[in-house]
């Protein structure tokens, strides 16, 4: 499955996002989406929003969760479909620490996706973790459709081959 990423993960968009995550600075979450926010309400229409998500601490400490945030220009309902557990900030964590995410991700109890359009939500696609742990847990929900939306992604790195 492919995943629609808006931006590259650039230190603009990390300044922009540190500026809506660590500053607290929630007037800056309806811009994310901006620019093509009317594309997007057509290509997503229908659907509903599956944030990717945060562990508890870390949206108390920030007052929100970024990404539902993120999300609400939209216009599209919004279900808070699953959690995670408390583990460090993934941008503390090494790549191989950041693979293991999704043994920390899990369906919530009561909260169903079946047969529904549903549209996964996240701020960063980085190593793919996060997203790839929350497509499976959807999927094995029987949603009617699934796709993914990323705000930014990492630029893939290059490696030159020698012998």
């Amino acid at each position: 499955m492919k995943a629609l990423a808006l931006y590259e993960y650039s230190d603009a968009f990390r300044s922009a996002l540190y500026q809506l995550k660590g500053c607290g600075d929630i007037e800056l979450a309806k811009s994310f989406l901006s620019y093509c926010l009317p594309s997007l309400k057509l290509y997503f229409r229908g659907y509903s929003i599956v944030p990717a998500p945060s562990s508890k601490s870390h949206d108390e400490r920030r007052g929100f969760n970024q990404v539902v945030e993120i999300a609400k220009p939209l216009g599209l309902p919004i279900i808070n479909a699953l959690t995670k557990d408390e583990v460090e900030k993934q941008s503390n964590l090494s790549s191989e620490l950041r693979r293991q995410v999704g043994e920390h991700i899990r369906l919530r109890d009561g909260v169903s996706v079946r047969g529904r359009k549903v549209l996964l939500l996240d701020d960063v696609y980085t190593t793919g973790s996060t997203v790839k742990a929350c497509i499976r847990l959807l999927q094995g929900a029987k949603p009617k459709s699934l796709r993914v939306l990323v705000v930014a992604k990492t630029p893939f790195k290059t490696r030159e081959i020698t012998d």
